[in-house]
């Protein structure tokens, strides 16, 4: 449930920021011969809900930080915005008990600028916003294989064979491994070769080579990409094509706090084995 919680929080921290900056912008705008009583009438209550407010987007915008990273301070845009929201309850604070000494109400309005400025950048750092596709698979897949921890998963192959003077018994067999003949839990024959695929992860053009021997994927490799901030993206560059080559499936969990990534490397791998496909259907994201 780590990616429900990361993209809720996400998302409830940039609503709450939009509410806190957006009142002094319906101040300046909403005043004069055009002046509104409704949206007056929101502005003022958009003022007294401005320091709850405030407190609940410095503790959802951690608890972002906490999920998306699995520690509470990274060094990322992200981490500046949940900064300047501390400095921005400290300037508010300072100006209600030191009211008349100093003027904070205009360091407040700046950080409040550089806050929105910062967002807008760790949006971009991270790729924008998941797509609702992405988002739903990402979450069936934390829960499949939260239910399989629980619970735990194996295949059970029933063989039997039959001989001229007897038949032999049915075996059960449970095995981890997927047959040669059976790749990708369907029936997906495949051309023996080295294929490369291109896709975009968290940044664009991440490129890998697949190998492909008697039906199976041999080898997964990363040859090159444009990936930002090693400690993200580095834990699934070598841990996604370890599972794709251990599942013999190009779709496997993704890694915590390198979403982006790990999706972009299952998507490319898919789009170097396409043209590798003699009969069947490869799976999809």
């Amino acid at each position: 449930m780590m990616l429900l919680i990361n993209v809720i929080t996400a998302w409830i921290s940039v609503f709450l920021a939009v509410l806190l900056s957006i009142i002094y912008l319906l101040r300046i705008f909403n005043k004069g011969k055009k002046k509104k009583l409704g949206i007056a009438r929101i502005n003022k209550k958009l003022r007294n809900a401005h320091k709850p407010m405030g407190i609940a987007f410095v503790a959802f915008a951690a608890i972002h930080g906490f999920f998306s990273s699995g520690v509470m301070l990274s060094f990322n845009f992200g981490t500046a915005c949940l900064l300047i929201g501390i400095l921005l309850g400290l300037t508010y604070m300072l100006r209600k008990v030191m009211k008349g000494k100093f003027s904070w109400i205009k360091p407040h309005r700046w950080l409040t600028v550089v806050l929105i400025a910062f967002l807008g950048l760790h949006l971009w750092e991270v790729g924008g916003a998941m797509g609702p596709n992405t988002f739903l698979t990402g979450v069936q897949r934390e829960i499949e294989n939260t239910v399989e921890q629980l619970y735990g998963k194996t295949t059970e192959i029933a063989t039997t064979a039959n001989v001229t003077e007897a038949a032999e018994p049915v075996s059960t067999v449970t095995d981890t491994v997927v047959e040669k003949a059976n790749l990708f839990l369907g029936n997906v024959d495949l051309t023996a070769g080295t294929y490369t695929g291109v896709a975009e992860g968290f940044g664009p053009e991440l490129t890998v080579s697949v190998t492909v021997v008697n039906n199976q994927i041999t080898a997964v490799e990363v040859v090159s990409h444009n990936e930002r901030d090693e400690k993200y993206y580095g834990r699934a560059i070598y841990a996604v094509p370890e599972a794709i080559i251990a599942a013999q499936n190009p779709v496997v969990d993704t890694i915590s706090g390198a979403t982006y990534t790990s999706n972009g490397i299952m998507q490319a791998v898919l789009n170097a084995l396409q043209p590798a496909v003699v009969s069947g259907t490869l799976p999809s994201l």
